[in-house]
């Protein structure tokens, strides 16, 4: 099955999700090229609330006699609803976002019926009026939806964490099922020291700045994004790591293939003798 993303931030988000199956059925823009078509993730179409609300009404309207319905609880988070899991596996957004689409988007014993279902959502949605005004002022079209995060409410045993900053829904929703603090990601690592952590809390921040720009701006941006957060965050974290103000600092950097995890305790800075690994040791394949 898929992670089950789809009811635990819809939880977050004031939907009843204790009961039925879930599945995000997320606004996106696919964008036709030469030889591929690329998705624009929901959070870069700029879509507002009543925007959101048009356009799902009018798919409501269509699937009406097909017992589907979307709800737009937040403009870049829409969600299905069903009494019983479609059996179906979608990709997830990070994994499609901004790349090229090939092959089958789902698998599963329903995936035939799923496919008809954006089809027609497509048709639906490429005919909106909203959708032409959108172009008219520049904006991208919402032509397609991203269906994925199927499942129905999951435990989350355990708290690892005391806080979770962070403006990542499906963050919030697990601090929320594990009863760790949360709130908006801070600015800046000043930002954060500005809260003054007590000795013993364990935080969680999360920086969604750099694989947006490495998605939609190329490799000049995410440099520009890697820059900024090693001024305004990995430098100051350092400093304070040698000040005696963290007991550890970790370090993760998520790609599609694998994650960088570098874990930091003051002792570490006086190991002189470790040599700077390269990126291609780092991620095992030169990547």
């Amino acid at each position: 099955e898929d992670w089950p993303v789809a009811a635990l931030t819809a939880a977050v988000d004031g939907l009843p999700v204790e009961a039925d199956w879930w599945l995000r059925a997320d606004p996106d823009h696919l964008q036709m090229q030469r030889n591929s078509t690329r998705m624009l993730a929901a959070p870069a179409l700029m879509l507002n609330e009543d925007e959101a609300a048009a356009l799902t009404h009018a798919l409501n309207t269509h699937f009406a006699t097909d017992g589907i319905a979307v709800t737009a609880a937040h403009p870049v988070r829409w969600y299905l609803r069903q009494t019983e899991a479609t059996e179906v596996i979608a990709p997830t957004l990070t994994a499609a976002a901004g790349r090229p689409l090939s092959g089958a988007a789902f698998t599963g014993a329903r995936a035939s019926h799923w496919h008809r279902v954006l089809t027609e959502a497509q048709m639906v949605l490429h005919d909106h009026p909203l959708n032409v005004d959108r172009e008219a002022r520049g904006l991208p079209a919402v032509n397609s939806l991203l269906l994925w995060g199927g499942g129905r409410k999951p435990a989350v045993p355990g708290r690892h964490f005391t806080h979770v900053w962070s403006d990542d829904a499906l963050a919030i929703a697990l601090a929320v099922q594990s009863g760790a603090a949360f709130a908006d990601a801070p600015a800046n690592a000043a930002s954060w020291f500005a809260h003054k952590p007590v000795a013993g809390s364990r935080h969680l921040v999360t920086i969604d700045r750099v694989h947006p720009a490495a998605r939609y701006g190329g490799p000049d941006a995410w440099i520009k994004a890697v820059a900024a957060l090693e001024e305004t965050w990995f430098a100051p974290l350092w400093a304070a790591l040698q000040h005696g103000r963290l007991g550890e600092l970790v370090i993760v950097a998520t790609g599609p293939q694998w994650c960088l995890r570098c874990a930091l305790r003051p002792a570490d800075r006086f190991k002189f003798w470790r040599r700077p690994l390269t990126w291609a040791a780092l991620s095992g394949n030169g990547a």
